[in-house]
């Protein structure tokens, strides 16, 4: 059998290496190259790749909302109600310094910042940094500060200094806004790349996959665990560069996922009332020359629905439906480069 050619990305540069398997005298040219040809594929390094002093902008968006549905035909009366949290931060990202594993110290300075909040009696929270209006609102002192990650090529994060960033906004609703939305665990979820932590340090071919036990996002109805699985879809050819899609499927899992609240529990009894149906979602878009993310997205939808019909209901009116619902969203983007 004739070995194969396996391509590395190490800083944009391309390092071959030819792995040669012998199972015997192959005697004819024509089936040593049929071998070669039908029982190869190409392999790449699937990693997060830092050059020093480099900057980038990215836009990275978290949003979740819940709804809420009673439609009684029985009664001629229907409630809906709404919430919404969605914070937006744009910021850029610089490179401080490279450990010799490749992972790297990074300086984030927030660039720009929208934060909408939500509920049934209407909007609570709506800051935006490109408004003229709000450019004298708290929220906006946040603007121009800096806080430092540790971030590996698998796309673990560590916060190493957020300190400044933190106190900026002094007291009140937004002083607290501002503590949790630059807190460790929010700074983690924003720069976190979940599709490469779990995906080892060996080189992948198209086809490959690996999977995470993950908890649902937190304010869902009904806590759940999720086996989270990414395949390596297609590595495409865009000019000089190799661009990596990776693609990510979730579904409900019985084992209780390590990151999981303590306190998180499912519905109980009420659980056997609802039809609950969901899905759950995702996608990056890697630059292998360059290790820099292209775009990364992970989406929940989830929705669980009762029905009943009274006693008194009348056939022509269909049953009475209760539904209720959770998004949830992820996603970052290149938007430019510095």
């Amino acid at each position: 059998m004739a070995g194969c050619w396996v391509v590395k990305y190490v800083y944009g540069k391309f390092i071959f290496m030819e792995k040669i398997m012998k199972t015997g005298i192959v005697s004819s040219l024509a089936v040593l190259m049929l071998s070669f040809l039908s029982g190869c594929q190409q392999k790449v390094e699937v990693a997060l790749k830092f050059q020093p002093g480099s900057e980038t902008l990215y836009r990275a968006v978290a949003q979740s909302g819940k709804d809420y549905a009673f439609i009684q035909p029985s009664v001629n009366k229907n409630t809906e109600n709404h919430t919404l949290a969605r914070a937006e931060v744009t910021f850029a990202q610089k490179t401080e310094s490279i450990d010799k594993n490749g992972g790297a110290v990074l300086d984030i300075t927030v660039k720009g910042l929208k934060y909408l909040s939500s509920g049934p009696k209407g909007k609570t929270i709506d800051f935006d940094s490109s408004r003229k209006k709000d450019k004298s609102e708290p929220l906006a002192k946040l603007i121009g500060q800096s806080y430092k990650i540790k971030i590996t090529p698998s796309g673990k994060v560590r916060v190493i200094d957020a300190k400044a960033i933190r106190t900026a906004v002094k007291g009140g609703s937004a002083g607290k806004l501002a503590q949790r939305l630059f807190s460790d665990k929010e700074i983690q979820k924003r720069h976190s790349v979940l599709a490469l932590i779990d995906a080892g340090e060996k080189l992948h071919s198209r086809g490959d996959s690996w999977s995470t036990l993950a908890a649902s996002p937190p304010g869902m109805l009904q806590a759940k665990s999720y086996e989270k699985q990414y395949t390596l879809q297609d590595v495409k050819t865009k000019g000089d560069q190799q661009i990596a899609v990776i693609t990510m499927n979730a579904v409900p899992s019985s084992k209780r996922a390590p990151d999981m609240a303590s306190g998180s529990k499912d519905m109980g009894f009420f659980a056997k009332m609802f039809e609950d149906s969901g899905t759950y979602d995702g996608k990056l878009v890697l630059n292998l020359s360059t290790g820099q993310i292209i775009s990364y997205q992970e989406s929940l939808k989830a929705a669980w629905v009762a029905a009943e019909a009274p006693e008194e209901h009348k056939s022509d009116k269909g049953p009475d439906t209760l539904t209720m619902g959770f998004t949830y969203l992820y996603s970052i983007e290149k938007i430019d480069d510095k």
